[in-house]
């Protein structure tokens, strides 16, 4: 007997770039399709690619040249996983044909390239969205709900941090993340995501002390350590620290919040709880997010978690994808103006 399939409206986007964020996208958007009742299929249509022919998937139609697929009509949207360098050039070519624009994270290398962005965007009532992805992560939602109860009493500090060890490998000396031209530090590659992580759940940095080291000066020109102080509007002082070459048996991604009467505690690699400490019981309670929970919507459950990496992304891409499709999305999103904001205190940081 022959099956009868439903057709679906088809969202057809075109990935900018593929190297390894456009494959976390790429798996982003199969999983999508697989593991969610969505109301319509997510569908790579193009790569813009440099070398067309380095990875032919079936279905896709590889170019060389933007233009030829900004100028076809049935893209609703296109996904920038280009080096950041090159992300305002995509924008503004996008705006141009009044394409909806998914951009990886940070927005620019630079603060005046993203305030014209996000000037561009506005202005031309463009829809877009910027892959701060860690907003996805249950946990941080809990630990956002938490606070704002005061659960923990009034916040006194933070501390996020990120070790990586990816660049203790001497082959990444040649890479595009290791040139000020074209990438940035580990500030501008991972801690961005903190950055907005903080202002996502505790208001906007004001202010900042910060200091960057480079340990292989023969293989960099951007930091592999920073750590930060920063004040938010509201008073509360806190850190951040970031690193590519602190290697652990695990790797380290945390954020703690202390109040006033006990603190919050996330771990990345459980992102479905956290950690509510009580000072005046002396107790630890396990928050979970529960089965069901809206949180959980469009973000693989414990069972069936890529890891939290990827599960975010795919979150992301869902969200956006909605919004291209009938308008709705989560409102924790972060679109160009998160992004701005997050590329001005990178700008405190390093001085420019």
């Amino acid at each position: 007997m022959r099956a009868r399939y439903k057709f679906v409206k088809k969202i057809n986007f075109a990935m900018i770039g593929f190297g390894g964020i456009a494959k976390t996208h790429s798996l982003a958007v199969y999983d999508a399709n697989l593991r969610f009742s969505l109301p319509y299929e997510l569908n790579l249509k193009y790569i813009v690619t440099r070398d067309p022919m380095i990875l032919p998937i079936s279905g896709v139609i590889n170019v060389t040249d933007i233009e030829e697929v900004l100028k076809d009509e049935e893209v609703d949207f296109i996904d920038i996983c280009t080096p950041n360098n090159v992300h305002f050039d995509n924008v503004v070519k996008a705006v141009k044909y009044g394409k909806a624009i998914y951009c990886e994270k940070p927005l620019a290398t630079n603060l005046k390239d993203a305030i014209e962005m996000e000037r561009l965007v506005k202005e031309n009532n463009i829809k877009n969205s910027v892959a701060l992805v860690y907003r996805f992560m249950p946990a941080l939602s809990l630990l956002k709900i938490e606070l704002e109860k005061e659960t923990i009493g009034k916040v006194i500090d933070f501390k996020v941090r990120t070790y990586h060890d990816s660049y203790l490998n001497e082959k990444k000396k040649d890479t595009w993340r290791t040139g000020k031209n074209s990438g940035g530090g580990a500030l501008l590659d991972l801690g961005v995501h903190l950055i907005d992580m903080i202002q996502f759940t505790m208001g906007d940095i004001k202010g900042v002390d910060a200091k960057s080291r480079i340990f292989f000066k023969e293989r960099s020109e951007v930091d592999e350590i920073t750590n930060c102080e920063f004040t938010l509007r509201n008073g509360v002082i806190g850190s951040l620290e970031v690193s590519r070459v602190f290697t652990e048996k695990e790797q380290t991604d945390d954020y703690v919040v202390y109040g006033s009467r006990g603190s919050i505690k996330i771990s990345f690699n459980n992102p479905y709880e956290i950690e509510v400490y009580s000072y005046e019981s002396n107790s630890t309670e396990i928050k979970n997010v529960a089965a069901g929970d809206n949180l959980l919507k469009f973000y693989a459950d414990k069972r069936n978690s890529l890891g939290y990496f990827q599960n975010c992304h795919t979150a992301s891409l869902i969200n956006f994808a909605n919004k291209i499709y009938d308008n709705s999305y989560e409102s924790i999103a972060a679109d160009f103006d998160d992004a701005l904001k997050c590329q001005r205190v990178i700008d405190m940081v390093y001085g420019r």
